[in-house]
């Protein structure tokens, strides 16, 4: 199987050791992205995995390239152009400190400047078994959004599976016309969609679902059942007695699925939504039942709160043992 992703490559810069800006002198950096962080656990899960997108024709690009190769993603499609990478800086949260992440230079990136045309769209197609969007495009310029959709729309063509991540960033759409226009390009793309990520929230939001007394399961079939999308999938986070929990549920348009709440330790939260994607996409691609699927990826989700920086490098055995042996903390 073989899975492409259209997205952004970021750059992360971390302080280390749980520092501030104002207290540090030096920074980690990290290569990353929803597509990066998706694709290098799916090749972890031993899929094939490809990247489209665009990185700035310099040392920051080369940078980035090697990078993601030695994540095991095929770099093939990945053009190079301008000077600008996107950014983001992360400040680690500690106890009731929360992570904060400021981003910089989204628009000005070489993935935000590089128009459709420019890509071979045709030969990255040709061999996907999946294509997913990330439609954090939406939020950056409009020949993202314009590539983000011709894309799906080509892969729907072709017979390809297509899914996207709601994904949405307030920090980035803070302008009031800003979402009637996201709500806009997500209409454009739904139709060619099978898989989604994303909670009733995003639909009552971003694509004006009326506020009624639909639960929110209910609310959610409805949108499948309208746009003939097979699997709605998502996670619950919840805090109780000095404890942070998550659950997942996978929805189809006659099955709900929600797995029981887990425990949960963080270490570095960041991706760990990807993590979860990328098990619905497993379990979807090799045909698994519902609940062996959202079992698995709310098990990927939770391991992934446990590794540093973005990408959720666990592998099918970890998150097994993890499913079964949940009480071993030393393997040798």
């Amino acid at each position: 199987m073989k899975v492409g992703a259209f997205g952004e490559v970021m750059l992360r810069l971390t302080p280390p050791e749980y520092l501030l800006l104002e207290q540090t002198d030096s920074l980690r950096i990290w290569y990353t992205g929803t597509g990066v962080n998706l694709l290098a656990n799916l090749a972890h899960f031993d899929l094939e995995a490809t990247l489209l997108t665009a990185v700035p024709d310099n040392r920051l690009g080369d940078a980035a390239l090697a990078k993601i190769r030695g994540l095991g993603i095929e770099t093939n499609f990945i053009i190079k152009s301008g000077q600008h990478l996107g950014s983001y800086f992360a400040e680690m949260g500690y106890g009731l400190r929360p992570t904060e992440v400021t981003y910089q230079n989204r628009l000005n990136s070489a993935f935000s400047l590089t128009k459709k045309e420019t890509y071979a769209r045709s030969l990255f197609l040709a061999d996907l078994d999946l294509l997913h969007i990330c439609v954090i495009c939406f939020s950056l310029t409009p020949q993202v959004a314009q590539t983000a959709i011709k894309l799906a729309k080509e892969a729907s063509e072709r017979g390809k599976k297509v899914c996207f991540d709601f994904n949405f960033r307030s920090s980035l759409n803070e302008e009031p016309e800003k979402k009637q226009q996201l709500r806009m390009y997500y209409e454009a793309l739904l139709p060619y969609c099978q898989v989604v990520f994303g909670s009733a929230y995003d639909l009552r939001t971003l694509l004006g679902y009326e506020k009624s007394d639909l639960v929110d399961e209910v609310l959610i079939q409805k949108f499948l059942k309208e746009y003939q999308i097979e699997w709605f999938a998502g996670t619950k986070r919840e805090y109780e007695e000095n404890q942070k929990w998550m659950k997942g549920y996978l929805i189809t348009q006659s099955e709900v699925l929600e797995t029981s709440k887990r425990p949960l330790t963080t270490l570095d939260r960041i991706g760990t939504g990807d993590a979860f994607a990328a098990g619905v996409i497993l379990g979807y691609l090799e045909s698994w039942s519902l609940n062996e699927t959202v079992e698995f990826s709310v098990a990927n989700a939770i391991l992934a709160h446990t590794i540093q920086g973005d990408y959720p490098l666990t592998t099918r055995a970890q998150i097994f043992r993890s499913l079964n042996q949940p009480e071993q903390d030393l393997v040798r």
